[in-house]
């Protein structure tokens, strides 16, 4: 038996888009195929909630015999409210016509009468019958998506290569910047060491050209006592001869004198 509550909520559901088939506890408790097919119908007619889904033959409960055919007409009102939820319901065709999980059956008939609220849905009749499922895509939705994908894979791939190129050539632009600026430390380093060189170099040739001023000066001086006394020693020697000259004269002198 299901329970008071759920048929209530049912009842609530379809209650507020159809005024028949009557929504008894007894009918609901075990929902026959018919009974289900006339609820279908009256939310159809009543609010344009799957117009265009069924067949023409479809249409007429008399015409829906065979357990295929039903399990087919419920199958596709199923998956239309899944679409619109956005999730597959835990329903199943097969149970509903053999008359099990009368649940599960009042569940799916809450959800239709809250998506027959909402009024027509020409999209999802034309979804179902494109194959599409609750959860799952149709056969050329799918290709279509995964063609989408591999284009913005493709397009993310190239943008990324992109990207990549670009900030490689930042960080090549960078280390060429860093190495000239580096340069250009190292050449104004340079500069301002052979500023700081110049003057220093400077002083110490104009020292070394000092020193050699004085070395020269002491030099010439040395050159000029020496010249000095080595004259002095000339004209000593010269009067010394001199000297000797007058003696030798003298003496010569004496002895004619004395013979």
């Amino acid at each position: 038996m299901v329970d008071a509550a759920v048929i209530k909520k049912t009842q609530d559901s379809l209650g507020k888009v159809i005024k028949k088939p009557p929504l008894t506890e007894k009918l609901l408790s075990k929902p026959p195929f018919r009974y289900l097919h006339d609820i279908i119908s009256e939310v159809t007619k009543s609010t344009g909630f799957l117009e265009g889904l069924f067949e023409d033959n479809e249409k007429i409960a008399a015409n829906v015999k065979d357990k295929e055919s039903k399990i087919q007409y419920l199958q596709k009102a199923i998956d239309a409210v899944g679409l619109v939820l956005g999730s597959q319901l835990g329903v199943r065709p097969s149970k509903i016509i053999a008359g099990q999980e009368p649940e599960k059956t009042n569940e799916f008939l809450q959800y239709l009468g809250r998506c027959a609220a909402k009024g027509a849905d020409n999209e999802v009749v034309k979804r179902v019958k494109k194959g599409e499922k609750p959860g799952k895509k149709s056969k050329s939705g799918e290709d279509s998506n995964r063609s989408k994908e591999r284009r913005s894979s493709k397009e993310g791939g190239e943008r990324k290569s992109k990207a990549g190129k670009e900030r490689d050539t930042s960080k090549s632009k960078e280390r060429v910047g860093s190495k000239e600026r580096s340069k250009e430390r190292v050449s104004g380093s340079s500069k301002e060491r052979g500023s700081k060189e110049r003057p220093e170099r400077g002083r110490r040739e104009r020292s070394k050209d000092d020193k050699k001023g004085k070395a020269k000066s002491s030099e010439q001086v040395a050159e000029k006592k020496d010249s000095s006394e080595e004259r002095r020693k000339e004209k000593g020697r010269r009067e010394e001869e001199r000297a000797k000259e007058k003696e030798e004269r003298r003496r010569r002198k004496e002895r004619v004198s004395g013979s």
